[in-house]
């Protein structure tokens, strides 16, 4: 796991908190830099594989969204979603579009195909916030 700068808390107000999990570095990357452009998002992780992503929420750790990639070795991204006893709101980020049913089944969020565009993402994280404040259209 990488360590992530905290936030200072005069701006943690209203923020939600995610973590990214995903093989790729590149994508990483490229999430994190969406979630500094968003400010209504906090990272509190970057994870580089589901073994990874079930010690840190088996530790305790927990975040209202997840950015989870399908395709990783060791444990595939969805497989490590069904251990979770309690997962956050997840938005699925693939380069493929066939795990699209299995998404549904686990009642992901969103589901975003590699490469998307940071619109496309800033409707994703529009689509957590109202799944987790459906009354709160503040936050949108």
């Amino acid at each position: 796991m990488q360590d992530v700068p905290a936030v200072s808390p005069a701006s943690s107000g209203a923020l939600l908190t995610c973590a990214i999990l995903d093989d790729d570095e590149i994508n990483r990357l490229s999430l994190e830099h969406f979630i500094q452009l968003n400010g209504k998002l906090h990272l509190k992780a970057m994870l580089t594989g589901s073994v990874e992503g079930l010690e840190f929420f088996s530790a305790g750790q927990q975040v209202d969204v997840l950015f989870l990639d399908v395709e990783m070795p060791d444990l595939n991204g969805l497989d490590m979603l069904r251990l979770l006893p309690q997962p956050p709101q997840v938005i699925l980020t693939t380069a493929h579009e066939n795990f699209a049913w299995d998404a549904f089944e686990l009642r992901v969020v969103d589901y975003l195909v590699k490469p998307f565009t940071y619109e496309r993402f800033v409707q994703a994280v529009r689509r957590v916030t109202e799944r987790l404040h459906p009354h709160d259209t503040q936050r949108l």
